[in-house]
């Protein structure tokens, strides 16, 4: 009976994410999962990704995620004021004793053009495939088909409970719009994306059951507000998520430190800088990052303290999570790599 409790509970808690998509709490640090729109919306010549979430480590059944991204411009001659864009991204996770792991492999591209000096507007698309794999033991994934917290007993008296769980794959699109604005160092940023347009099956037990994965609508935005010549900043984010019953809102702000100042001309010496602040998801988690870019890179760390209903279970503990990027700089005649957003 102890091994069941906790098993439901584990069921609980994986079928609440499986409604939801994979995201990171550093969401403007992962660009790919963020707006197919952000692809290639930088001033550099590529980008490198890397993010890492562990999640609820807490308890006997963690999440952990990890994605990789990398895009880059191209026709920048080609097109007035503008460029083509394109890029690739790999995300994995798995979680609990089930082992359940999510696959994604995606191909992005964009088209960016300058309205006039300040004012940059970006249209993306994404396509791509996703699998989804069990691998614990068969009375495990048994048990879960035929598990139902709303029952009285516990037990569902669906047709298909006691179904082997199947692995299996799908296709997926999605697409965005990202407007982005500089003035000197200030900057801001908003954008709408849209996922899953094509609602994928996401059912374990076979094609004939049907299990829609819902459209998800996110809507963000965010601005660098320079003080004292740069040498400080505040960067109010804000990240709305829709998807299906679902809904989650995350606001909070960063600020920036600056450490060393570039050269002005020959952009051989970079900024170096960091920011410290958080988050605040709305009735789930409060969220704590601090970031330090050095020699084009930025590297994140953030800690979510749960305060949603499972932090008895997960002893207020959210999940720890790492940002890595790197954005090779154009040549000195072009000064160093920033990012617009």
């Amino acid at each position: 009976m102890a091994r069941k409790g906790l098993i439901a509970l584990m069921v609980v808690i994986v079928g609440n994410v499986s409604a939801q998509d994979i995201h990171f709490s550093q969401f403007s640090s992962s660009p790919s999962t963020l707006n197919p729109a952000s692809t290639g919306v930088y001033e550099g010549q590529f980008r490198v990704v890397y993010n890492f979430k562990d999640q609820w480590k807490s308890i006997a059944f963690p999440y952990r995620t990890n994605s990789f991204s990398f895009d880059m411009p191209f026709a920048r001659e080609f097109i007035s004021k503008g460029a083509m864009a394109a890029g690739i991204s790999v995300l994995a996770d798995k979680a609990g004793d089930l082992k359940v792991g999510t696959t994604l492999i995606n191909l992005s591209y964009s088209a960016n053009k300058y309205l006039n000096r300040e004012n940059n507007i970006s249209v993306g698309l994404q396509g791509g495939f996703g699998q989804r794999a069990m691998k614990g033991d068969a009375m495990l994934q048994q048990w879960d088909s035929e598990y139902d917290p709303n029952s009285s007993d516990g037990y569902t008296n669906n047709a298909n409970a006691g179904a082997a769980i199947q692995n299996f794959s799908y296709g997926d699109f999605s697409a965005g719009l990202l407007w982005s604005y500089k003035n000197g160092k200030f900057r801001a940023h908003a954008g709408a994306a849209f996922f899953h347009l094509n609602q994928p099956n996401q059912s374990s037990l076979g094609a004939s059951a049907k299990e829609k994965l819902p459209a998800k609508i996110a809507l963000h935005g965010g601005a660098t507000i320079p003080i004292k010549n740069n040498a400080l900043g505040v960067i109010p984010q804000v990240l709305i998520l829709s998807q299906g019953p679902q809904f989650e809102g995350n606001v909070g702000a960063l600020v920036k430190i600056r450490l060393q100042e570039p050269s002005r001309y020959t952009g051989e010496i970079t900024e170096t800088a960091v920011y410290i602040g958080g988050w605040y998801r709305f009735s789930d988690a409060f969220i704590l990052n601090a970031r330090l870019d050095w020699m084009n890179f930025a590297l994140g760390l953030s800690y979510d303290i749960n305060i949603s209903k499972i932090n008895v279970a997960t002893e207020s503990r959210g999940g720890f999570e790492i940002s890595l990027m790197y954005i090779q700089p154009f040549k000195a005649s072009r000064k160093t790599a920033t990012p617009l957003m």
